[in-house]
């Protein structure tokens, strides 16, 4: 848990659940946790065709 001055606090979402970072200057970050987009998808919802497929090397590309 950290302690927010309410001076501070005035712009944040009470009701809204944060990732803390520091980093290494010792800045401290609210990011916003996000639902996992995942979770309720249907199989292959997120599914993209490969178009890279059919492609053969033109030159010195490794397959």
């Amino acid at each position: 848990m950290v302690t927010i001055p309410a001076s501070e606090a005035k712009n944040l979402d009470m009701n809204v659940e944060y990732i803390v970072r520091t980093d290494k200057n010792g800045n401290i970050s609210l990011i916003p946790k996000l639902d996992n987009p995942f979770k309720k998808a249907e199989p292959g919802e997120y599914y993209e065709k490969d178009v890279w497929a059919d492609m053969k090397p033109a030159g010195k590309e490794v397959w």
